[in-house]
């Protein structure tokens, strides 16, 4: 299983920061700051994946920069929207774990533990928090299974099946997506 981490989108929530790539935003205390791709690419490498690859489009060109400059591999995508690309990687990777450039808590045990799941149950498998842990932010997209209000967090296994089951997270740091500039003040405090 290889993860692909989507560095592509358009960054269109992050208002007030014209021209700054979300994947190369830094974060972290001051004087150890790590930018926000790193920090997914040192969990996706400890994790159990085979390898990872990021995916960036005509909308990230210095994100495509740095990442050839640190040596991740890289796939272009066309940058139409999430769920085009996802449906343009899934042409060339049957299945993947795809995980999101701007999840600053995400940890190894995440990626594994999904990765499990899907084992387990051979579908799709889309990984949430449940919306009544999650800390003061404004998730970006919620959806409701068996009753429950869900925060869908970033990490995800994508596969063709036609079925898809969500894996509950018990973490409510995951839920923290940098989609704006109030995630990411909000994230900023937790990790000083």
């Amino acid at each position: 299983m290889i993860a692909i981490i989507l560095a592509g989108g358009k960054s269109n929530r992050m208002t007030g920061r014209k021209g700054e790539e979300k994947a190369l935003i830094k974060i972290g205390e001051s004087g150890n700051q790590k930018r926000l791709i790193d920090l997914v690419v040192r969990s996706v490498r400890e994790s159990k994946v085979d390898d990872f690859i990021v995916a960036i489009s005509k909308n990230t060109p210095k994100t495509a920069e740095y990442c050839k400059l640190v040596g991740y591999v890289v796939v272009e995508t066309p940058g139409e929207g999430y769920h085009e690309d996802l449906r343009y990687l899934l042409l060339r990777y049957p299945e993947f774990v795809s995980v999101a450039c701007d999840i600053p808590f995400l940890r190894s045990k995440h990626i594994n533990a999904i990765i499990d799941a899907y084992l387990s149950h051979r579908v799709s498998i889309t990984g949430a928090v449940p919306l009544n842990i999650v800390p003061n932010v404004t998730p970006g997209y919620t959806f409701e299974h068996e009753g429950k209000k869900l925060v869908s967090c970033g990490i995800n296994v994508v596969t063709s099946s036609k079925n898809s089951i969500p894996f509950l997270f018990d973490d409510p740091l995951l839920a923290i997506n940098v989609n704006t500039p109030d995630d990411l003040r909000i994230a900023r405090r937790m990790l000083e």
